[in-house]
């Protein structure tokens, strides 16, 4: 090589030389870059563009390097006299294999340990610590979705009403002075549930098996601690294991079992609503739930149950050991449903069950006789006949339309089917308001002469919207702002056949109302309206059947303090009117109040 190239050798050292300076300081991490040598020409930095060599070949890019920067301290080499030609650089060999990663040790998985930032995460993350309690990791940490974990909570209530009397009539003795009743003396749905209460939930488990313990305590009056009304005192209502497998494909399953209630049917926006559901089923038992995908905009859905409320024996002097059970009476129920749902937006589910009530009584359905000697005796049996079972089979088609802003509409149309239903206890416990089996439904809507015989179909109907969402569509809300919220309720219902003939084909109607003017983060003004209508019958003190319409309206307003736009924690003061009819407000003895105060507080926690 003549001395015509030294000024190209001397080009491609001043790129190079820096460039292995770098490479021998990410292996030695202290030494620094030393200049070429002089009996041969420099290596080609990685990822630079040095010129091509004259007689030699031109040298690969190493990979991901970023371009040289020119040491400090080089000094330009000597020329070559007639040198060998230019070896290639050790890095324009095909780069070896690098060994595997190996996998983060074991102190990496906690949380606050530091981690990749993830996608859209900026890497000035705030390196904060997790959540007290371990409800959260910390910002950006790993987690383990196998992990165990133990959480608590739960609500404490407590309602008081005053209600302001009126004195007696037509003739009944009466006193003088205000009249206060506590609680009050109304009847008809209202606004609040009166008296004190508290439920604490225990939850422990990880997002494949989860145990649910709730323990609660309703402290309405002296009767709730009695020793002759064990299952009103404070009790384990609800405690179930619940299994959730991984997705096969675009099946998933979930598996509960032990003693649980499960709501089906409610037309309102959170599942409950301002009727409730149409079917409410609860015992010791289980429930099998699948999803399908059938697509990317429609899903399947199935569900099957089983629940079982045992008689509690009729000799057991404290009543029964929880709410569930009744003396002498046992209940198996079936329920399955099925369901679709389209965009998210389209809902339709089909449920069906029937309740089956075991009759093994022996004297609480009996009867006051007397022997020939004229000796009063009690006779066993249900009007001295065999005890009977009974059936009560439900069928509800829930329809639901939600779309954004509009809130969303819920319609649920139903049908009971009855057959000596008296025996048919707790297991369905709500459906046209409380029902405890077939108990209440007889009692309400059937009649007392129908031994639980009938049949009732009803429509269940519910709008919820935000009226702040409406108005600033297509601008998104997402309630933490002043609103105006609306619920609307109606149920009307038929008893269309019955073997009580002053209830057979007869009709009647529940409606509801809630609005709640949110001002700021902190206050809300609240309005509320409910009323029923139904038929009823009843014997006058000649034994003679009286039949009319007994209806019943309220209205109430009041404020409520709360610590946040959409907390359900509150503090309530509020006022009610209450409107009867004269068949509904018929003791003249003992008159209903029409003016009632309340005065509560809901804490979460």
């Amino acid at each position: 090589m003549g001395y015509g190239h030294a000024p190209w050798i001397a080009v491609a050292a001043c790129l190079l030389v820096p460039a292995v300076a770098q490479a021998e300081q990410g292996s030695a991490d202290s030494q620094p870059a030393k200049p070429a040598a002089e009996s041969e020409p420099a290596k080609p930095a990685a990822d630079s563009q040095p010129k091509p060599v004259v007689e030699s070949e031109p040298a690969k890019p190493a990979a991901d390097s970023e371009p040289a920067k020119p040491a400090a301290d080089f000094q330009p080499p000597k020329p070559v006299v007639e040198s060998e030609p230019a070896k290639p650089a050790a890095d324009s060999q095909p780069p070896k294999p690098q060994a595997p990663k190996t996998a983060r040790t074991a102190i990496d998985s906690l949380p606050g340990s530091s981690t990749n930032p993830g996608f859209s995460l900026s890497p000035e993350a705030p390196p904060t610590p997790p959540a007290p309690g371990g409800r959260a990791p910390s910002f950006g940490a790993p987690t383990d979705k196998d992990a165990w974990v133990f959480r608590w909570g739960g609500r404490i209530s407590a309602w008081e009403q005053v209600g302001i009397g009126r004195p007696a009539y037509d003739g009944y003795p009466t006193t003088s002075g205000t009249i206060l009743h506590t609680p009050a003396l109304t009847v008809g749905k209202g606004a609040f549930w009166g008296g004190p209460g508290g439920t604490l939930n225990f939850q422990y488990g990880n997002q494949t098996i989860m145990a649910f313990v709730n323990v609660e305590t309703s402290l309405a009056g002296h009767e709730w601690n009695g020793y002759y009304n064990s299952q009103n005192g404070p009790r384990i209502r609800i405690a179930y294991l619940a299994a959730t497998p991984a997705p096969i494909g675009d099946v998933r399953l979930r598996f509960q079992v032990g003693a649980f209630p499960a709501n089906y049917g409610a037309p309102g926006q959170w599942g409950w609503g301002i009727f409730g559901p149409v079917l409410s089923v609860h015992g010791y038992g289980g429930t099998a739930t699948a999803n399908y995908d059938i697509g990317p905009r429609t899903q399947l859905y199935f569900e099957y149950g089983l629940a079982g409320v045992p008689e509690v024996d009729e000799s057991f002097v404290r009543g029964t050991y929880a709410d569930w059970p009744e003396n002498g009476i046992s209940t198996i129920v079936n329920h399955v449903h099925a369901g679709i749902s389209f965009d998210n937006k389209y809902f339709a589910k089909l449920h069906l069950s029937q309740a089956n009530g075991r009759n093994v009584r022996t004297w609480f359905d009996g009867y006051w006789g007397t022997t020939p000697q004229n000796v009063p005796i009690w006779i066993a049996g249900t009007s001295g006949m065999t005890p009977q079972d009974g059936r009560m089979q439900v069928a509800a088609l829930e329809l639901r339309w939600v779309d954004d802003p509009y809130g969303q509409l819920g319609v649920t149309p139903v049908y009971w089917n009855f057959d000596k239903a008296v025996a048919v206890h707790n297991g369905i416990w709500w459906g046209m308001d409380w029902t405890a089996g077939g108990r209440e439904m007889t009692r309400k809507f059937l009649g007392s002469q129908s031994n639980g015989t009938g049949q009732i179909v009803a429509v269940s109907a519910e709008y919820d919207f935000s009226v702040s969402r409406i108005l600033r569509y297509p601008e998104s809300f997402d309630g933490n702002g002043r609103d105006l919220r609306v619920s609307l309720a109606f149920m009307p219902y038929w008893t269309v056949a019955s073997q009580d003939p002053n209830y057979d084909n007869t009709k009647g109607y529940y409606l509801g109302a809630t609005f709640e003017y949110v001002l700021s983060s902190w206050f809300s003004a609240t309005f509320a309206v409910y009323g029923e209508n139904k038929n009823l019958a009843m014997a006058d003190v000649s034994g003679q059947w009286q039949r009319g319409r007994a209806a019943s309206h309220s209205g109430t307003v009041g404020m409520a303090l709360h610590s946040d736009w959409q907390s359900q924690d509150r503090i309530v003061l509020a006022y009610s009117r209450y409107f009867y009819t004269t068949f509904a407000d018929n003791n003249p003895a003992r008159p209903l109040d029409h003016n009632v105060f309340t005065l509560g507080a809901s804490v979460a926690f």
